[in-house]
């Protein structure tokens, strides 16, 4: 595995890995590497020739307000965890060279981010949709792939590549989970003992939500109010909302494709997918 810092450095390698006919892929990360993240390069390695992963480092993006990000980052950790599972470029960028001056242009999604209204992740969606597509320039045509834990990300990050025609793939690749079904996340370090107790809690009702769908219910109300109720005694939800799946439109009516979308104060996010019988 070859590390590089200079993005001119990263473009120049993986064009030529294409002019060799070899198929790219990129998966991104900021850092708190886990069995999530490795999924995603394990099927990239399935899929296509060569692997790089862009991981971010120091860079607090401070070229846009309240976009600081809190990840636990150790990159020797990182980088060990990457070239075991086989990655072939770890990209680490640098502040100076990636974002040499204020950025004037931004990514607007309107009609998406409205529907995030409530939600803490939505105040800065636009953001991480054009740092994505930042990256995307820089890798050039590959495949991409993101997991389905942030299905709000998944989601605007495909819309952006189909809206743009870009000439890159975004996939997303099913969520792990630890035995318990809590979700495998960077967030989950910061856990406490009693809330990673309380933890399995907000997968649980989901389940329990989306096997009520299975039963019959189609009332978005009566399902969300149903997870809300299973996570009270040991977390406060911060949000918990029925939406199309492709689209992050809330549902009064259940019907098609779902998505049930959840937050708690542990802090915790989570989904799960139900496609409603006809």
């Amino acid at each position: 595995m070859i590390i590089y810092e200079a993005q001119t450095e990263v473009r120049e390698r993986l064009e030529a890995e294409r002019a060799a006919g070899r198929r790219g892929a990129m998966v991104g990360t900021s850092g708190g590497t886990h069995e999530g993240h490795l999924s995603l390069v394990h099927r990239a390695k399935q899929e296509c020739d060569h692997v790089a992963v862009f991981w971010n480092s120091a860079l607090k993006l401070e070229w846009a307000p309240g976009a600081v990000l809190s990840y636990t980052r150790d990159m020797e950790r990182d980088a060990a965890l990457f070239e075991a599972a086989g990655v072939d470029l770890f990209y680490v960028p640098l502040r100076h060279d990636l974002c040499r001056r204020l950025s004037a242009t931004f990514i607007a999604m309107p009609g998406m981010v409205a529907h995030l209204d409530g939600m803490p992740e939505g105040a800065n969606m636009e953001l991480l949709v054009t740092m994505v597509l930042t990256l995307l320039n820089i890798a050039g045509p590959c495949t991409t792939y993101f997991g389905e834990k942030d299905w709000q990300q998944l989601v605007m990050f495909q819309r952006m590549a189909e809206d743009l025609r870009l000439p890159s793939r975004v996939l997303g690749c099913p969520m792990l989970r630890e035995p318990d079904g809590v979700a495998f996340s960077s967030r989950n370090t910061k856990l406490s003992a009693e809330q990673r107790a309380a933890a399995p809690t907000l997968y649980r009702g989901l389940y329990a939500a989306a096997e009520a769908i299975k039963a019959g219910e189609r009332d978005a109300k009566v399902v969300t109010d149903l997870v809300k109720d299973l996570l009270r005694p040991v977390s406060s939800p911060d949000y918990v909302v029925a939406v199309e799946a492709d689209t992050l439109r809330p549902l009064d009516t259940l019907t098609g494709e779902v998505r049930l979308l959840a937050s708690a104060t542990t802090p915790l996010v989570d989904n799960i997918g139900v496609t409603v019988p006809a």
